[in-house]
């Protein structure tokens, strides 16, 4: 009996000492900010020290679906940007889901990062996003807000 609470206790320990501290820091929060011209190039800025403070970004083929029948409903917008920095310190990838409503403005949804090259290999994370349309109608503004890291 006594051998077996002495396995525990040190099994205890050991998982103690071998675990991340629970008052380590999240990793600091950083936002993008995407200017889009439809049919245009897209810039984007950075703040946050994990990434560049700027470049431009290319959009993959967007996925749309929903809309209803009629155009009144909800629709979802699924695509990956390309983020090249204007610094050379190299390239990422956000895989965007997002949503928007003919009903209300904007977008609103959510962002993974990944499969950087150079400086950002091993980048992970993500976050939020909200997306504002410009009053004339030619592009969008999105701001991607999230937790990112390197790993590796």
């Amino acid at each position: 009996m006594r051998a077996h609470r002495l396995g525990i206790a040190g099994g205890l320990l050991a998982a103690s000492l071998l675990a991340p501290a629970a008052s380590a820091a999240p990793p600091p929060v950083t936002t993008i900010t995407i200017d889009v011209t439809f049919g245009g190039p897209e810039f984007f800025t950075a703040t946050g020290d994990l990434v560049c403070d700027s470049g431009t970004a290319v959009s993959g083929p967007t996925i749309v679906a929903g809309g209803g029948r009629r155009g009144g409903g909800v629709l979802t917008f699924h695509v990956v940007k390309t983020l090249t920095c204007a610094d050379g310190s190299g390239t990422f990838k956000l895989l965007v889901d997002a949503a928007a409503s003919r009903t209300s403005p904007g977008t609103v949804g959510g962002f993974a990062a990944g499969h950087g090259t150079e400086d950002y290999i091993g980048l992970h994370g993500g976050g939020h996003l909200a997306g504002t349309a410009r009053p004339d109608g030619t592009g969008v503004t999105d701001v991607y807000t999230g937790r990112l890291r390197i790993v590796g």
